[in-house]
């Protein structure tokens, strides 16, 4: 954790990496004339979470002006500095880390900007206030809903997804909160399959019960059920992270260490409900020892497909160019699919010389005019691994 954080701004920190992982998670990064841009900046594919965090203890003056000043000093200035931050990455390529790192931003016409500010210290004394409020919507999460928004919403997709469809509600109906918070507005979108069901409704009323509801319902048990197994792919993304954020993942075209992370960004844009489907897909092929050719192929949100495979690390370089040309068979099959990752790895319990995983990142919009080029090529290797133990393509 950085150095030079209030308390409030660690815990948004910690929230935040656990649950978008360090690699995405950027505390107090630098912006103009050397300054903090925010107080956390989230940067995944085109997605970037601006966050602002403010502490400032409510005093009740027993008429408006406590209230007035409160949501100034609170909420207003937490705006002014998540509109600052956005006018300055608007002219922005890049922008370097707390730790002097350089951390590259999307494509200026492809970024997804969202407004969080994290208004802490009024304890529910004051209406939540959230809402276009000058230059463009700001969600405002408090001490309530912010540990059940970022707990709820631990991944990337998910996150934004909520916050967008929040964004369409209230750009066309009056949402008042009776007592509660964006946690309640968390319930109904869960509860109504990730969607708002209130129409072309004019003004819609919160109220404050809903989500302790939820989270005593049985849909909330079964939520938590079935995504139990989802972890495991969070866990090897975390894995491959912790590599890369070390001393960088081993090229094996190149030979050399390198920091590229198409690959782990596609895994980590896998909304939790999907995760949970490839992990099990994964963990399927790991604990069935009888399968013939351990490799198997699934589809995941966005039209992205993974490739699994599984290979002895003594044969790592052989799995590697397997694993490259079942991706890009795969590729060919599918052809609403362009982007295809590759995972190999070891069989528990099978390796005598340790155990190594391997990942490959192909992304091909335009198939047809290469597909010649390319199947030539997977023809011309294909019998490179016709004696392999674990298959071949």
């Amino acid at each position: 954790m950085p150095q030079g954080l209030n308390e409030s701004e660690r815990f948004v920190t910690g929230i935040s990496e656990n649950a978008f992982l360090k690699l995405w998670t950027h505390p107090n990064p630098t912006g103009k004339k050397e300054k903090e841009l925010c107080d956390c900046l989230i940067v995944c594919g085109n997605h970037i979470i601006i966050i602002s965090v403010k502490e400032i203890k409510y005093k009740d003056t027993g008429d408006t002006t406590g209230w007035d000043r409160w949501i100034k000093t609170a909420i207003d200035k937490s705006a002014s500095q998540l509109w600052g931050a956005e006018r300055w990455l608007e002219n922005s390529s890049s922008f370097v880390r707390h730790d002097g790192r350089t951390v590259d931003l999307p494509p200026k016409q492809d970024r997804k900007i969202h407004r969080i500010s994290v208004s802490l210290g009024a304890k529910r004394q004051i209406p939540t206030k959230s809402g276009d409020l000058g230059h463009g919507i700001v969600h405002v999460c408090d001490e309530y809903s912010l540990g059940s928004i970022f707990g709820l919403l631990d991944t990337i997709s998910d996150f934004v997804d909520f916050f967008t469809q929040v964004e369409i509600l209230i750009s066309n109906a009056n949402v008042i909160f009776s007592g509660g918070g964006l946690e309640d507005l968390l319930a109904i979108y869960l509860l109504n399959n990730y969607s708002f069901p209130f129409g072309k409704a004019d003004m819609v009323v919160i109220d404050d019960t809903i989500f302790k509801s939820f989270i005593e319902s049985e849909d909330y048990t079964f939520l938590q059920n079935d995504f139990k197994e989802s972890y495991f792919w969070d866990g090897l993304i975390k894995q491959f992270t912790d590599d890369l954020l070390t001393d960088g993942m081993f090229d094996y075209s190149t030979k050399e260490p390198t920091d590229n992370q198409l690959a782990l960004i596609q895994m980590a844009l896998q909304p939790r409900g999907h995760r949970a489907n490839i992990a099990e897909s994964f963990i399927e092929i790991l604990k069935k020892p009888e399968l013939k050719v351990a490799s198997r192929v699934i589809l995941a949100y966005k039209n992205t497909a993974f490739v699994f495979l599984l290979g002895e690390s003594k044969y790592r370089e052989e799995r590697v160019r397997e694993l490259g040309l079942r991706c890009l068979v795969v590729r060919g099959k599918l052809p609403t699919v362009n982007i295809v990752v590759g995972i190999a790895t070891d069989r528990p319990g099978t390796s005598d010389i340790g155990y190594s995983s391997d990942i490959v990142y192909i992304d091909i919009p335009d198939w047809e005019s290469e597909y010649d080029e390319k199947v030539s090529e997977i023809q011309e290797q294909l019998g490179y691994f016709k004696n392999a133990k674990w298959g071949s393509i």
